[in-house]
């Protein structure tokens, strides 16, 4: 019996990862009057995969804007796994919701071994 055939495994699917400006999660000016964008967050991953994980310890993340500007930001890392590719539409369509909420450009997300850039304004 392979590990995967364990009776003890409970396979959850594939890992996504998506990370948020610290300093913009518990600023309730960037979301819904009380409600934060930490708070936002947290409701919909409990509600929509009933599991997340969050990272707090701060991940500093670099790009280049479209005016050739070098920028970066602290970020903290949020994750959870699924295996219906239905639901990553939908946490695709949060992320949007969450660009425009925090007036990011993007949200850069990963899901399994590929890598995506969640933005506010749709791509041509």
């Amino acid at each position: 019996m392979g590990i995967k055939d364990s009776p003890h495994i409970l396979a959850l699917g594939t890992m996504t990862v998506f990370y948020v400006p610290s300093h913009k999660l518990d600023d309730p000016r960037f979301f819904h009057g009380t409600q934060t964008a930490r708070s936002a967050i947290h409701e919909f991953l409990m509600h929509r995969y009933r599991a997340y994980t969050h990272s707090p310890t701060p991940v500093k993340g670099y790009w280049i804007d479209q005016s050739a500007q070098i920028n970066h930001d602290v970020m903290e890392r949020f994750e959870v796994s699924f295996n219906i590719e239905k639901e990553f539409n939908r946490l695709i369509e949060f992320l949007v919701d969450l660009c425009l909420r925090l007036s990011e450009d993007a949200i850069y997300v990963t899901r399994g071994n590929r890598s995506y850039l969640v933005t506010k304004e749709a791509s041509e």
